[in-house]
């Protein structure tokens, strides 16, 4: 009888182990990531929760998620921005109605900060270097902050960073309201564009389908996910850096500044619309400081097929510019060809930002 008790409390995990089945407790959800944050340096003031300079929806989304879920389990933590947001993050927090968080541009030494969507010291908030990190939640590469050190890193290779808070939510049995949902959603629905984007995976699939569900939208999705694709796709009023800088990216990589910039334009525009990118270059690399200057321009043209009115646009592959000494190399390199001219690459495939980082660091390093 006691050997078979023994192997019963040895197949599952108890707080404590009895013949009485009203004394077996099941463990909290979460616990182990419960009892980790407990044991964090967490300060007697705001921990700050930052996505990425030039923030994307995603990356103000999972701050402003990520931020509640701390909060919700105890922890003085409020999302912020460190520079101004886009027109397609405007546009969807107008249409689901949530706050989007303050701007603050710097933090003082010894702040304590939650990173979210970004692990590069060139997309953090200013003064993160003499701040404490606690944790860095994200869906890319390891950068130039490394996870050594931090209490807590949780990263994923998927489509979205408002997946893995998502999946967090759901591993800690937190429920997740309507409004988190939305916020949640909207970041999914951005990075992925729909499930659109190459890369996306089964979970960021799993968690828009439950999201959607959640608020009774499946009639609706597609049309708000077009929506904020034009809302994003916006120039209009803009000067050529401010397009250029619309979402735009910094890195260190192999000791070199670097910086990537992601665009969309119209095949039958693209022509002049290079011309203006290329124009405006080598100022950008002169501000940023930077070593080596690119930018992706997905290549747009209108779908044909009129019978399938929500998806506009199809994608004709992907233009690759580069400015700077050595981002010649660095781009042909990227792309597998030679440029079609000085300071234009070409790929027939489209190219996501994250192969390309991958590209590059592979080449400098």
């Amino acid at each position: 009888m006691l050997a078979a008790i023994l192997t019963i409390c040895g197949s599952f995990v108890f707080t404590s182990c009895s013949t009485d089945n009203d004394d077996m407790v099941e463990p909290e959800p979460g616990a182990e990531f419960r009892a980790k944050l407990k044991s964090f340096d967490w300060g007697v003031d705001t921990t700050y929760v930052y996505g990425h300079k030039t923030p994307d929806v995603d990356a103000v989304c999972s701050a402003l998620a990520y931020a509640k879920l701390m909060r919700t389990l105890g922890y003085n933590c409020k999302a912020k921005v460190s520079s101004d947001i886009n027109r397609e993050t405007a546009y969807i927090a107008g249409e689901f109605g949530f706050k989007l968080p303050e701007l603050k541009s710097s933090v003082a030494p010894q702040t304590r900060l939650i990173l979210t969507d970004h692990s590069d010291y060139a997309q953090c908030v200013d003064g993160a270097k003499e701040a404490i990190i606690l944790q860095k939640i994200d869906h890319h590469i390891e950068g130039n902050i490394p996870d050594a050190g931090i209490p807590y890193v949780r990263r994923e290779m998927i489509g979205s960073t408002c997946t893995i808070i998502y999946e967090m939510y759901k591993e800690l049995g937190i429920g997740i309201d309507d409004e988190t949902a939305k916020i949640l959603l909207a970041g999914l629905l951005s990075d992925t564009r729909n499930l659109t984007k190459p890369a996306t995976q089964y979970k960021d699939s799993v968690a828009l389908s439950a999201l959607v569900a959640q608020l009774h939208l499946e009639n609706k999705v597609t049309e708000i996910s077009r929506q904020m694709s034009q809302a994003s796709n916006n120039y209009f009023g803009m000067t050529d850096s401010e397009i250029f800088l619309s979402d735009y990216k910094g890195y260190d990589i192999g000791g070199k500044a670097i910086g990537i910039g992601s665009l969309d334009c119209m095949a039958t525009e693209m022509e002049d619309f290079i011309s203006r990118m290329l124009a405006v270059m080598p100022q950008v690399l002169s501000d940023k400081e930077l070593d080596m200057l690119f930018a992706k321009i997905d290549n747009k043209i209108p779908n044909p097929d009129e019978s399938n009115p929500d998806d506009l646009f199809l994608d004709d592959g992907t233009y690759f510019i580069y400015f700077g000494e050595g981002a010649k190399a660095v781009a042909e390199s990227v792309i597998g060809q030679a440029s079609l001219s000085e300071g234009v690459t070409y790929s027939k495939e489209k190219l996501g930002r994250k192969a390309i980082v991958a590209k590059i660091t592979e080449k400098l390093q």
